[in-house]
């Protein structure tokens, strides 16, 4: 049950977001909510504040207080290409591992693994792989003290650019991607924001700032976000551009690359994923979308979360889950 430290259970598109103006920073303004679109998110309590704005710290372990991911394929074919099952490895912050099995592979920058039941996991990683079934429950973390924001979830699907090596290795991490745990770190996502911008659609390859690649911005720059959580039950926001690894922008890497561990592991459980266009919220991901938790009340509550870290929201956008 939700509400307990990390574990896990023993049985068990359109509306595409561009980058805009400059994203306000907010403060420490914590209120209001969003709907279906819901406007003129606000603070109503003392000091604009309404519900819980924890205090957060900078994320001095984040390869060790999150959930981290690794795509495996259960073999290879004649031609060298991963097998079309796999899996993906769930690191939980508390170093137990769970699996969520692949079952077709897609060898081109919008294939790679599919996942059929993204919310079936399993404690052996040969169920993927033609063994027995091991079904276990899927992994639980407490509730943030801000409110209800979905639960913890699997992507649908990782591109094959999305990990180490097509179909096999850790997930990469958005070497651009910013971790939003205050004011100060909303601040260093504005000013990264604005150099996104100006190279939206510029045709060159941009250095990432830790140096690993270079990446291409497009003309239309979608700004993801995930919201993931620590052990202890505080969620983190991740928020950064998908960019393409090759120069016509059909190499993206998406949500499941917006983790808090910079060696990689990725995002490979997420309580919520979306866009931010300006100052509107949404929940449309392609990879996380699927997912009933995802409410509309949750995303309101995302709305206060971003609003407490110092992004302000004035609207959200909801989108019903994908079959």
């Amino acid at each position: 049950m939700r509400g307990e430290p990390w574990s896990v259970g023993s049985i068990g598109a359109s509306g595409r977001i561009v980058v805009a103006s400059a994203i306000a920073v907010a403060g420490a303004a914590c209120g209001g909510s969003g709907s279906g679109s819901h406007a003129d998110v606000v603070g109503s309590g003392p000091d604009g504040r309404e519900g819980a704005c924890e205090a957060t710290t900078a994320l001095t372990e984040s390869c060790g207080t999150v959930a981290t991911g690794t795509i495996t394929a259960c073999g290879q074919d004649s031609g060298g290409q991963p097998s079309q099952t796999g899996y993906l490895e769930v690191q939980s912050p508390d170093g137990s591992k769970t699996y969520v099995c692949a079952t077709s592979w897609t060898p081109d920058g919008s294939g790679g693994y599919w996942f059929d039941h993204p919310e079936q996991f399993m404690s052996d990683p040969q169920s993927c792989c033609g063994g027995t079934a091991t079904p276990v429950a899927a992994p639980t973390a407490p509730k943030p003290a801000i409110g209800y924001l979905g639960a913890l979830h699997a992507p649908r699907d990782v591109k094959p650019q999305e990990s180490a090596q097509p179909g096999n290795g850790p997930l990469r991490q958005d070497s651009f991607a910013v971790a939003v745990v205050d004011s100060s770190s909303a601040a260093a996502f504005q000013a990264a924001l604005a150099n996104w911008n100006a190279w939206a659609g510029d045709g060159m390859a941009h250095p990432a700032p830790d140096g690993s690649a270079a990446y291409y911005f497009p003309k239309f720059v979608l700004i993801n976000y995930t919201i993931v959580e620590t052990r202890d039950g505080v969620p983190v926001i991740v928020i950064g551009p998908e960019v393409s690894t090759t120069a016509d922008g059909m190499s993206p890497l998406g949500h499941p690359t917006l983790g808090t561990c910079a060696s990689g592991g990725g995002a490979p459980l997420v309580l919520m994923a979306g866009e931010l266009n300006g100052t509107t919220l949404t929940n449309h991901s392609g990879r996380y979308g699927h997912d009933a938790s995802v409410t509309q009340d949750a995303l309101d509550n995302a709305s206060k979360l971003f609003n407490c870290r110092g992004i302000q929201v004035t609207k959200t956008t909801y989108y019903p889950p994908k079959p």
